[in-house]
């Protein structure tokens, strides 16, 4: 899995413009694929919902022949708006993955690492506590 880019709101920011910045780094990675067809998988699953709970978005497609899964992740202490999600709760995180259509295993497995982390306390509360890009960068190594 390529970590392409990672991004520290110290305020709020509106989903779209976030998700915005985070698929334009996807498209100018390290893996060529059609950028528009999977614009179009990310804003289907959106409609779809993704919202996943303990404050994570995660908006996600499987793209056809790309090398490897790619990810752009996201921290915003003060909340991403919006974008509906469920009762009172806040999504303060979002991850943009882009996994290879030819391989199910490789998307559960990001899906899967990921859950991990935002279910581990102690990785959430420092992950909430970064202060820029790179720290946010940090928390994946």
């Amino acid at each position: 899995m390529a970590l392409v880019y990672t991004k520290f709101y110290a305020g709020s920011e509106t989903f779209g413009r976030a998700i915005g910045f985070a698929y334009d780094a996807l498209v100018h990675g390290p893996c060529s694929f059609d950028a528009n067809a999977t614009w179009k998988g990310i804003v289907d699953r959106v409609k779809q919902g993704v919202y996943m709970g303990e404050g994570l978005l995660l908006p996600h497609t499987r793209v056809p022949g790309l090398a490897e899964p790619l990810m752009a992740f996201v921290v915003c202490p003060e909340g991403l708006t919006g974008i509906e999600i469920r009762g009172d709760e806040k999504a303060q995180f979002m991850c943009v993955l882009l996994s290879p259509a030819e391989s199910a295993t490789a998307h559960t497995v990001v899906i899967a690492d990921m859950a991990k982390k935002m279910l581990n306390p102690e990785w959430k509360r420092k992950a909430l506590t970064v202060q820029s890009d790179e720290d946010v960068r940090a928390l994946f190594l």
